[in-house]
């Protein structure tokens, strides 16, 4: 029996993509289908921001729209000229072939190394021959030519995603945030063809959206096993768009991440692995912490932030108290919750206590 469905989908509305990515987490954590593989691209201009950014801007202009994706990680382009993925899985390990005590041991990290071969090998196919070098960029000849990202969920589900530069690339999405960040909310580093680039441009062709998506596939099905192609059932169309529509006007589920209290005590700011990271306090007339909000260019299980933020919460603001918090929810891996992107845990608890 196949272990993997994967599904194509050339034309993907981005709230459909959300509305998809809800079901088939829930669904597939309840065992009730199989594992999929979406590989999809969307019509419009857009760029993608994290499932932590702050951004209060409009979610439209100049053309360009906003959207923001269930996992956290960097800004990143979206929609035409770029290919996206998604694997969803019940939980982290599901399709990974090492022994038991080795995928114990597994890092989060290492996790994303795992996933992200199925893109190497299908681009390698293709005649680029990138790698993953660590953290969340894939890379060709040290110039970005992809972005990857993960999230788990309270059931252990994990959504895998990642942003292929098919025909528009890190140097064009750098211009696009300008007209729609104006204000530079919203942290990117400068890109230009010395330190990104397109599929197009390494191959000198054009490349169709079913060769891409066919040659990373293929790609999947040499590091993950037997594979299924099929198309999306009714009831996940329905489910795309109802769940889609739902989120898009309910401000207040998850794309709705407002900096915590109107004026935080205290904000901290750093530049970290992937950008920078922002912490905002609001603190009780005592002291103690009412309200604690992480926002930026990290990635992590948004079960383990929410867990982070209730821990805070009634907390002296000093670094023993901050040091505990952050130690209990994510020390070990234990638990399986995750923060990629400030490096040693420390540099986490210094920025919310507001240590330099």
């Amino acid at each position: 029996m196949p272990e993997l469905d994967v599904i194509l989908a050339p034309a993907l509305a981005p709230d459909d993509l959300i509305g998809l990515e809800f079901h088939f987490l829930d669904a597939i954590a309840m065992r009730q289908t199989a594992p999929v593989l979406l590989i999809y691209a969307s019509p419009g201009r857009s760029i993608s921001i994290g499932r932590y950014h702050s951004f209060g801007g409009p979610p439209e202009r100049d053309g360009i729209n906003v959207i923001r994706r269930l996992t956290g990680g960097r800004v990143v382009g979206a929609g035409q000229g770029w290919l996206g993925l998604a694997l969803i899985l019940p939980i982290r390990t599901a399709l990974l072939k090492e022994d038991t005590a080795s995928l114990r041991n597994l890092k989060p990290e290492q996790i994303m190394n795992r996933y992200a071969r199925g893109i190497l090998t299908g681009m390698r196919a293709l005649g680029i021959d990138c790698f993953y070098p660590g953290r969340d960029a894939i890379t060709f000849e040290q110039r970005e030519i992809a972005m990857c990202t993960f999230e788990t969920d309270a059931s252990g589900a994990m959504l895998f995603e990642a942003a292929v530069a098919h025909n528009r690339g890190m140097e064009e999405l750098v211009h696009d945030l300008e007209r729609i960040d104006p204000d530079g909310a919203l942290s990117c580093r400068m890109y230009d063809a010395a330190s990104a680039t397109k599929v197009v441009r390494e191959l000198g062709r054009d490349v169709s959206f079913d060769e891409l998506a066919g040659a990373i596939a293929s790609g999947y099905r040499s590091s993950l096993g037997e594979t299924r192609r099929r198309e999306l059932t009714a009831i996940e169309s329905a489910q795309a768009q109802h769940r889609g529509q739902r989120n898009r006007l309910d401000s207040s589920n998850w794309t709705y991440r407002p900096v915590a209290g109107a004026s935080p005590t205290l904000r901290n700011r750093i530049a970290s692995q992937l950008g920078a990271i922002e912490a905002a306090v609001v603190l009780k007339a005592d002291g103690a912490i009412e309200t604690a909000r992480l926002s930026g260019d990290f990635i992590a299980n948004s079960p383990a932030i929410a867990e982070l933020e209730s821990e805070l919460r009634g907390r002296p603001l000093d670094l023993a108290s901050v040091s505990h918090a952050v130690a209990k929810t994510f020390g070990d891996n234990k638990n399986g919750n995750f923060f990629l992107g400030a490096g040693e845990l420390s540099n986490l608890v210094r920025l919310i206590a507001g240590v330099n």
